[in-house]
């Protein structure tokens, strides 16, 4: 038998700081945010009283695997058994089990020993994110590392062990990130500055049970930024934001870092935009840096500064006519860090790509289109090649299209393949060093939304279907259907010749006990969409206002009071009422009928006494009161 040794102390510490206020009979959150989200293969960890009848830690068996059996204890999600790593009366530490799909599950909590069990549902997403701080407390300082030194924070903007390219890659320590397509990291600075940071590897951190590592690379902006805030994303999920701190790299280290030049390739007499960077922010006074082109066709300033407290400037090339193609160097020094970019200047006459276009601008997957790439003069005797290629493997263009000569623009035929969801291409087209592109979005044949994503049960929601392309001369009839009976749809919806939309009703029902994840199915044709509805319990509306007309009130009328809640009433809802003086009588309690935010209850008064009376109304935790003046 094995133990869990440096993986136990690890995540036991990681998990094991934070408790919260507990509805019966437990919760099931993600073990580095807290948030009520999981996902497949992550750490979770469940919280609630009574969970277990000892504390235990998990014991690897022979095979390195985590018991789904601790101490008498355990833990099924969506019927299968789950991995466990720590057991306590008040908390459970897991692995959620990979192979569950994503959705509204049921989690089971069984005593093995006793044959008791106890339940609740939870929502899974593919992939729901979050970062394990150093507190355990879902945020504040995050679990990071440099990823080549292993040093904790705070950190420099260059590590000089990583080799060749000496920026700082930080490991983000984290669960949820390993089965997203897409991982994003934003930095914001203590000034509000936000950056994208690139995002190198999400998925898996070697040697430990769900959990995940996120390699992110540090931008010379940051340099002494002090407290950044990281905020990771996965398939446009949120994680917890989390910090860390980035130290002023010494000025001994500050060193020449990038050259571009943009565009690449002009006529002569046109302006490139040239860009310096260093590793850092320049100091008082700046980082002074030499300039220098090969070159008469291509002039440069001899010396760029960049700025106090920037990492880039940015300076002018402005190149000269010539008959013929020439391609001068610029170069950069500053230090012992010498810098160069190549800058090709045509003739006026060379001819250049102008454009490349489509119509229509989206298509039905399945369905072609025309293409066009257009010069900005004729095609010389030869004709010009042109390169294509698109960042989709469900759009087909071909790979080169020639625009004969005499011609300035050439048609190309678009394919496309069958898509789930909208999905938009880009199509670009390269000739020497110039790249322009264009945007293709392939349409499902059916598009489902809801004007709600979330909400409480009771509360009418409407939905939307839309086509491709206009419905037939008999319409397009749409089969529908509900995964959940607390929300009902009608079974098919009907969108009218020649439309491409047709909105429908969703009809949730109360009570609910817990929040529903509820798939609505769309069917046309044999192709199906699907979108997620959450329905929330409805919370009990709880005493917001209490007024009184008129006021003041002639002795011997009546006036009139109004209780308002914090929202409809959940059921009907008793409000006490209490005077205080026998000038002003009231009834002893008032109902709020149910779907109602307000009711008003008479209060009679005596004539000839006059003075003042407090009236009050109570609810559980809460009472409001108003002095009635009687004259």
């Amino acid at each position: 038998m094995r133990h869990l040794s440096v993986q136990s102390v690890i995540l036991l510490t990681a998990l094991g700081g934070a408790l919260m206020a507990q509805a019966p009979p437990f919760v099931m959150v993600n073990s580095a945010s807290y948030a009520a989200a999981s996902s497949p293969d992550a750490l979770a960890t469940i919280f609630g009283s009574s969970l277990a009848a000892t504390t235990a830690t998990a014991v690897l068996d022979a095979a390195g695997n985590l018991p789904t059996d601790l101490a008498g204890t355990r833990v099924e999600i969506a019927g299968v058994a789950a991995p466990l790593i720590y057991i306590s009366p008040a908390q459970i530490n897991l692995v959620v089990p990979a192979a569950i799909d994503p959705g509204t599950v049921d989690v089971v909590i069984r005593s093995t020993a006793t044959g008791t069990s106890r339940s609740t549902s939870t929502f899974l997403r593919n992939a729901a994110p979050g970062v394990f701080t150093n507190d355990a407390s879902g945020a504040g300082p995050g679990a990071i590392l440099n990823a080549v030194t292993f040093a904790p924070a705070p950190f420099l903007v260059q590590t000089p062990e990583n080799g060749a390219d000496t920026r700082t890659r930080l490991a983000v320590y984290g669960t949820g990130f390993r089965n997203a397509k897409i991982v994003t990291a934003t930095a914001t600075d203590p000034t509000g500055n936000r950056y994208n940071l690139a995002v190198e590897f999400a998925g898996k951190a070697p040697g430990f049970f769900g959990l995940d590592q996120v390699n992110v690379v540090l931008i010379p902006e940051l340099d002494g930024a002090g407290s950044v805030t990281l905020a990771l994303g996965a398939d446009a999920n949120p994680a917890n934001p989390v910090t860390f701190q980035v130290n002023l790299l010494p000025p001994a280290a500050l060193a020449l870092s990038a050259l571009a030049i943009s565009p690449a390739v002009v006529n002569a007499g046109d302006i490139a935009q040239l860009t310096v960077g260093i590793n850092g922010v320049a100091r008082a006074g700046g980082f002074p840096v030499a300039l220098r082109s090969s070159s008469t066709a291509a002039q440069v300033t001899q010396q760029l500064t960049i700025p106090q407290g920037s990492s880039t400037a940015q300076t002018s090339v402005n190149t000269i006519p010539g008959a013929s193609t020439v391609n001068p160097t610029i170069t950069a020094q500053a230090g012992g860090v010498l810098l160069s970019t190549t800058l090709e200047i045509d003739p006026v006459t060379t001819v250049q790509l102008a454009g490349v276009s489509v119509v229509p601008t989206s298509v039905l997957g399945g369905r072609s289109v025309v293409g066009t790439v257009t010069l900005s003069g004729n095609a010389p005797a030869a004709g010009v090649n042109i390169l294509l290629s698109a960042d989709s493997d469900r759009v087909g263009v071909p790979a080169l299209v020639n625009v004969p000569f005499g011609k300035s623009s050439v048609a190309f035929p678009i394919s496309t393949l069958v898509v789930t969801q909208p999905l938009p291409v880009t199509l670009m087209a390269t000739l020497s060093r110039v790249n322009v592109t264009a945007t293709l979005t392939v349409l499902p044949l059916l598009q489902l939304s809801l004007d709600q994503s979330s909400v409480v049960a009771g509360t009418a929601v409407t939905g939307m279907v839309t086509l491709a392309e206009p419905a037939p001369v008999t319409g397009a009839t749409i089969t529908m259907q509900s995964s959940d009976g607390v929300a009902r749809v009608p079974g098919t919806v009907t969108v009218a010749s020649g439309q491409l939309t047709q909105s429908f009703p969703i009809t949730t029902t109360s009570p609910v006990t817990s929040a529903r994840v509820v798939t609505i199915t769309a069917t046309y044709l044999g192709q199906r969409q699907t979108i997620q509805l959450t329905v929330s319990p409805q919370t009990a509306a709880t005493l917001s206002a209490l007024s009184i007309v008129p006021n003041p009130v002639t002795g011997g009328t009546t006036a009139v009071g109004t209780i308002t809640l914090t929202g409809q009433a959940v059921g009907p809802t008793l409000v006490t009422l209490f005077s205080n003086s026998a000038i002003a009588f009231v009834p002893a309690s008032v109902t709020v009928p149910q779907g109602q935010p307000s009711t008003t209850f008479n209060i009679t008064t005596i004539k000839g006494l006059i003075g003042n009376a407090t009236i009050t109304a109570s609810m559980p935790g809460i009472s409001k009161s108003v002095t009635l003046s009687v004259q």
